[in-house]
This record gives C-alpha cells, sequence and structure tokens, in this order.
C-alpha cells in the first residue's frame, strides 16, 4: 500500500502533546528532546483497517507503533467508533498512546506482559479517573501476550495499587529489568521476588481490601 502524508496545524493537539510529552518525561525520569514521537491523524475506519491490515473493532480508536502514534481524528469519533467525543478522555487518550513510547524506551522495546505496558499508559494518562475502580480483579492477568478490550477496565488500577504498595522508583526499576525476563514464568518469578507475592487475582484483590486507591 501507498499513502500520503500532509503536516496538519492544529494548537489543540499541539498542547495536548506538549504537556503529555512534560508530563511523561517528568513521570518516566526520561528526558526525551530528540527524536520525539509522532502523530499521525486518521479519518476513518477503512484507513484503520488499512494500516493494521485487518478488520477492527470499533473501539479500536489509535494505537502506537514506537516512535509514531496513529490516532483517529476526534471530529469523527462518533461516525467511525464506539466512543463518545470528550475533550478531557481525548487529551488522556494521546498521552496514552504517548506512554507507550516513552515504556519501550524504559523496558528497551515493547516487553511482556501486555497487562503491565497497558496498565502503566492508563495510569500515566489518568484515565482512571473516567473509570469505574473494579471491586474485584479478574481478567487484566490473562493478558500476558495478548491485548483485548477487558485489559483497560482494570490494568490500570492495578498499577496503582502496585505504586502505592512500593512505589513509583521500584516499578520503574522493575520495567527497565523486563529485557532479563524472556517467559511468562521468568516474569513471574521476577515479580514475586520485587513485591513479595505471586502475581494472581487473590494477592491482587488481597490489595484492593486493605487499601483505598488514590488517583493520582
Amino acid at each position: 500500500m501507498i499513502y500520503k502524508i500532509a503536516p496538519v496545524e492544529d494548537v489543540y493537539l499541539e498542547n495536548i502533546y506538549r504537556e503529555s510529552l512534560n508530563d511523561l518525561n517528568a513521570f518516566y525520569g526520561i528526558d526525551w528532546k530528540h527524536h520525539l514521537p509522532k502523530i499521525i491523524i486518521i479519518d476513518d475506519r477503512k484507513i484503520i483497517n488499512l494500516l493494521k491490515g485487518e478488520e477492527t473493532e470499533s473501539w479500536i480508536i489509535g494505537w502506537s507503533e514506537g516512535r509514531t502514534i496513529y490516532v483517529l481524528n476526534k471530529d469523527n469519533f462518533g461516525k467511525e467508533s464506539d466512543h463518545k467525543y470528550n475533550p478531557f478522555e481525548y487529551s488522556a487518550f494521546i498521552t496514552h498512546e504517548l506512554s507507550h513510547s516513552f515504556y519501550n524506551i524504559l523496558s528497551d522495546g515493547p516487553r511482556k506482559p501486555i497487562w503491565l505496558n497497558e496498565g502503566m499508559a492508563i495510569h500515566t494518562s489518568g484515565q482512571n479517573k473516567f473509570k469505574k475502580q473494579p471491586v474485584e480483579f479478574k481478567k487484566f492477568l490473562e493478558f500476558y501476550d495478548h491485548g483485548g478490550k477487558e485489559i483497560y477496565n482494570e490494568a490500570g488500577f492495578a498499577i496503582e495499587l502496585l505504586i502505592k504498595k512500593s512505589g513509583k522508583e521500584k516499578l520503574l526499576t522493575f520495567i527497565k529489568n523486563l529485557k532479563n525476563y524472556s517467559s511468562k514464568d521468568l516474569f513471574e518469578q521476577a515479580f514475586e521476588r520485587e513485591y513479595g507475592f505471586f502475581p494472581n487475582y487473590k494477592e491482587f484483590n488481597r490489595l484492593i481490601s486493605h487499601s483505598s486507591i488514590e488517583r493520582q
């Protein structure tokens, strides 16, 4: 396929982009100044499907590939997705996708588990404030090597609990070392060493029962 891309002047998106980079640099401790990520605006579902190489579900409105972020045009949300446009949620969505680029730098490339990667993007973008806090975790740990719509309901809150339990720096250090854990078994063993429990719903739900999640 051959595509034609043209630059877009959009003060609204430029402001979101600049503020997001500042916030993410501060959170991840990365002073990213050169070869910054690029945002590509996509107008319709047809182009999304062409770029993804498959028919996509209507909830998919963007994704990250290295330093390139693809996002659905906010003006076409109602027509091309099952999302309703909200300026605050759209801003958080942009930050979410940019966060994946920062995460990939920290982890030295896209790394499993997917729930950790997505959870960090949800947490750093502030998207949890638009979601209902789960009473009980039931799904997110299933998403080790694949994604899915249900991951977004729980993963961000799991990250908030880990940060509340042991702090942000410990989690960032753990992510830096993900390249050393090449399998699910090695990851889970390392997680248990760092956090004192094997990653399972019982232990994460224990964190819920002993902690009131403070949204940041």
